[in-house]
């Protein structure tokens, strides 16, 4: 077990979630260890404050592992298990509420959570320094932090960068900033993303439908899931297709039910009794698809629409990436096996949760651990 005293300074790479709110923990216990955090961009939390579509979905009442993939997943159903985000955020003046399974700040406002964070942080004296976009990490017995513009070391290091989803990231590859450091990862690849598709029903951009959803490959089902899916220029979004997307595979197909409450036979008796009407489908889907039934077969259309899966759209449009510093590497405080004060967390690491908060409960769950051990 490392102990905080052989540590007067701990530099946290980056200013996210789990990064500001570790550098919290840390101080309320450690007021003396100097806590630096290094940001790539100008301000803290920005993917924060894109969370939940601005709402900040921070937890889901059903925090079951099976929404989690990665290795070592009894580590990872340790680490969530251990921390309750309501009593977490409760503790520091933030109030939270659940809408169905979500958890959410009450205020319902992501900007309310990085407000309490800040606040906490600075007032605590965490020293943030923002475009500081980390090149390269090593260890001589020190740990030295070389970014575009300037040299840091320090005692420890906690690698709290996260990946490169979503527009608000830097594209960097995480493995070349820790090339110097001895950390086998699996390769990142987007994840909770949308699905490019053949053919592509560009006439229907913008529709949403709700129903059963089905990815498969050579008669195998990845996963299915019920939900909405939106159709887009380029294929297919929406939570159920994010969902999906995290079991894709080269060659798979996504089978699509509108009509997930009627059986074949059932819904051939609706489309047959329509057929007397001048746009027969208008009563039964929206008119965008109405349309479009006029010009096909529309059971097959309404009950096994087939696209093929071409590819996941690129890093930049996905909410997590897949992959990362194998939990192989750490013990259960999430400190390397192999470098003394170096840690890892959120995701970083090689877990990725479904879409309703899963994937921030676990980054902060990270934080609790990391600042529990230090404690001990």
């Amino acid at each position: 077990m490392v102990s905080v005293i052989e540590m007067r300074k701990i530099i946290i790479v980056g200013a996210g979630a789990s990064g500001v709110y570790l550098s919290i923990l840390l101080k309320q216990s450690h007021p003396s260890l100097d806590v630096i955090v290094l940001e790539a961009n100008k301000t803290p939390l920005k993917k924060l404050l894109a969370t939940g579509n601005g709402r900040c979905n921070l937890s889901n009442k059903e925090m079951n592992i099976s929404h989690y993939e990665g290795d070592q997943l009894d580590l990872v159903k340790d680490i969530v298990e251990d921390f309750n985000m309501e009593e977490a955020m409760k503790s520091l003046g933030l109030y939270t509420k659940y809408m169905g399974n979500l958890l959410y700040p009450r205020s319902e406002q992501a900007k309310s959570v990085k407000n309490i964070l800040m606040s906490h942080a600075e007032n605590l004296g965490v020293v943030f320094l923002y475009e500081q976009k980390v090149e390269d990490i090593y260890y001589d017995g020190t740990y030295h932090i070389k970014t575009e513009t300037s040299h840091y070391h320090s005692d420890g290091v906690v690698l709290a960068m996260g990946t490169p989803a979503g527009k608000l990231s830097t594209m960097d590859d995480r493995q070349k900033i820790l090339r110097h450091l001895d950390l086998s990862m699996k390769k990142m690849t987007p994840s909770l993303t949308q699905m490019i598709t053949h053919p592509v029903y560009k006439q229907l951009k913008g529709v949403r439908v709700k129903g059963h959803f089905t990815l498969e490959k050579d008669g195998r089902i990845l996963r299915e899931e019920d939900g909405e899916l939106l159709f887009t220029q380029y294929g297919v979004s929406g939570i159920a297709v994010m969902q999906l997307s995290r079991c894709y595979e080269e060659g798979c197909r996504l089978h699509i039910d509108m009509m997930k409450e009627y059986t074949k036979e059932e819904l051939k008796d609706i489309i047959d009794s329509l057929q007397e009407l001048e746009h027969p489908y208008d009563g039964l889907v929206p008119y965008q698809i109405s349309a479009l039934l006029e010009k096909t077969k529309p059971l097959p259309f309404l009950k096994d629409l087939t696209l093929e899966v071409k590819e996941l759209r690129e890093a930049q449009y996905a909410q997590v990436m897949s992959g990362g510093i194998l939990l192989e590497n750490v013990n259960s405080s999430l400190e390397s096996k192999k470098y003394p004060h170096l840690y890892a967390m959120g995701e970083l690491l090689n877990v990725t949760g479904d879409c309703g908060g899963y994937n921030l409960h676990f980054a902060l769950a990270c934080a609790k651990r990391i600042a529990r051990d230090l404690k001990e």
